[in-house]
């Protein structure tokens, strides 16, 4: 019942979005690199992959956004990841945004959010896909720079931090960290269409 009444609110808000023609969505091509001193950065190479997002305007320029990524990778370090191949990372995000006109075409944002994670690799000796997961801290900004006459179309660049805090648990304190507090930064170009 809780997830009719979660899509019936996220429909309404984004009907009365459109009717202010602030609603719109994205689409993306994603690459995520673990930095830092964890088993994402020294056991596996750069994932890539793509992204939808939605967002809208609630006051002014401030707004809300949900956006939905899965990239693939490959491990580069079995004895950091484990004997394992074929990550792909999925991540489903909120955040909030301020937009800043700067010129007649171009924009910038900058966004906080948080959201959901996870890592999903094959096994050779499992039949069964081995799965991680957690929550993420999210901190990005984003240019936009408008390719059509009335402002519906926009291409853009974004940078974003995801602050990763996994389901593990580990007795030595610094192994903790090392394998439930990654840190991802991920890069996305895309094109924004607003209706």
């Amino acid at each position: 019942m809780k997830k009719f009444g979660y899509l019936f609110l996220l429909m309404a808000i984004s009907l009365c979005a459109q009717k202010r023609n602030n609603f719109n969505f994205e689409v993306k091509g994603n690459t995520y690199t673990g930095i830092g001193n964890n088993y994402i950065a020294d056991g596996t190479g750069t994932f890539a992959g793509f992204g939808l997002g939605l967002s809208f305007f609630v006051i002014k320029n401030f707004g809300i956004g949900f956006d939905f990524d899965k990239a693939y990778g490959n491990v580069k370090e079995q004895s950091v990841f484990g004997n394992l191949h074929s990550p792909q990372f999925t991540s489903g995000d909120i955040y909030a945004f301020y937009r800043h006109p700067i010129s007649e075409r171009f924009d910038a944002e900058a966004f906080i959010g948080s959201g959901f994670n996870s890592i999903v690799s094959k096994s050779n000796y499992s039949s069964k896909d081995f799965r991680e997961g957690g929550s993420s801290f999210i901190l990005g900004a984003k240019a936009l720079y408008g390719i059509s006459s009335k402002k519906k179309i926009y291409v853009f660049a974004s940078p974003k931090f995801y602050f990763l805090t996994n389901f593990t648990e580990m007795d030595d304190s610094a192994v903790q960290k090392y394998y439930a507090k990654p840190t991802l930064f991920n890069f996305s170009l895309g094109l924004r269409f607003y209706l």
